[in-house]
């Protein structure tokens, strides 16, 4: 719970400070994983975001993009994998397309 009111204060200060558009950012997730052979990880569906032009101060803001499309049922998480930005660590989600 605190993480996701983490999130939406952090995607609140994205739209303010740099006009972030969470419903872009969902649209091309939901876009790109339509389009996918198979599930895409989170990270390289935020970098999709960010070359379409979707900006933010923090790519945190991005957490609640896939909290609310999974708390939708549009998206869910059917793996792990290996982070690309956080230094090797565990825990990057592989996301997949459900409708």
């Amino acid at each position: 719970m605190l993480g996701e009111q983490e999130a939406r204060r952090c995607s609140l200060k994205a739209r303010d400070v740099a006009m972030f558009d969470s419903d872009a950012a969902k649209s091309i997730v939901l876009r790109e994983l339509r389009a996918a052979a198979g599930p895409m990880s989170g990270e390289d569906l935020v970098d999709k975001c960010l070359r379409a032009g979707i900006e933010t101060h923090d790519g945190r803001a991005f957490g609640v993009v896939f909290s609310s499309l999974r708390s939708h049922g549009l998206i869910r998480c059917v793996g792990f994998t290996v982070r690309r930005k956080g230094h090797g660590t565990a825990g990057g989600r592989l996301w997949e397309i459900t409708k």
